[in-house]
């Protein structure tokens, strides 16, 4: 029996991505929390988007939804569990990055809303992980509608990674949540960035040894086409 299998894209939105896009772009919105090299996650979850919409996989999205005040927020960030401001409703620092497929054709992916409750203490902030995101009009979860639809394995990409430890990101949490759900998670090792950088390599070790697989795009491409021929 054939595994089925969605694609997970997690907060592919401009506040994420580097300020230097939105001035290339002439776009507001960018750069509220930009993580280093950003920009390249677009042309791989591109390529993921054309190949997991070929191979009639479910696709999915997450993004930040931030109220106008919560404790997500400090003038004095930690960047550990405080952040700038970033992502606000209603503001294009929470919109999808204009060049992303599932920005332009946003009938290809189900779209679940996160982090738009207000946080009263860092210490109570779940707006991390993507198994709390829920469709805004049926509040329905990522995971129930992935179970609902057969799915048992997730590809994802987004930003950003923490450490998939004490540290965990919007990526990170959303692959252990549902690796801890029963989902078999593989993270797109080229379709995603850490925060901080030198946080890149230990993330990925601390997914494997939680055995969630790390594949390339490229890798991630065979594995699916392999199914289409299966």
């Amino acid at each position: 029996i054939m595994t089925k299998s969605a694609l997970v894209i997690v907060d592919a939105e401009r506040c994420f991505f580097p300020a230097e896009e939105g001035r290339r772009l002439g776009l507001e919105g960018f750069g509220e929390l930009g993580v280093p090299h950003g920009e390249q996650v677009v042309a791989p979850i591109n390529f993921l988007t054309i190949i997991a919409t070929a191979g009639e996989l479910i696709v999915a999205h997450t993004l930040d939804k931030h109220p106008e005040e919560t404790a997500h927020f400090s003038d004095t960030p930690n960047y550990i569990d405080t952040w700038p401001p970033h992502g606000r409703d209603g503001t294009p620092g929470s919109l999808l990055h204009p060049e992303l497929i599932i920005a332009t054709h946003p009938e290809l992916s189900r779209e679940f809303i996160k982090g738009d409750q207000v946080v009263t203490s860092p210490a109570d902030d779940d707006s991390y992980t993507g198994a709390l995101a829920h469709d805004r009009v049926t509040g329905e979860i990522l995971p129930d509608f992935l179970k609902s639809k057969d799915v048992s394995h997730i590809y994802v990409a987004g930003l950003a990674i923490g450490d998939a430890d004490e540290h965990k990101l919007c990526v990170d949490s959303t692959a252990v949540d549902h690796k801890n759900l029963g989902f078999e998670v593989t993270v797109i090792t080229d379709a995603v960035e850490a925060v901080l950088p030198e946080n890149r390599g230990i993330c990925f070790r601390n997914l494997g040894a939680m055995e969630i697989r790390l594949l390339t795009s490229l890798e991630a491409y065979e594995e699916i086409k392999g199914g289409l021929n299966a």
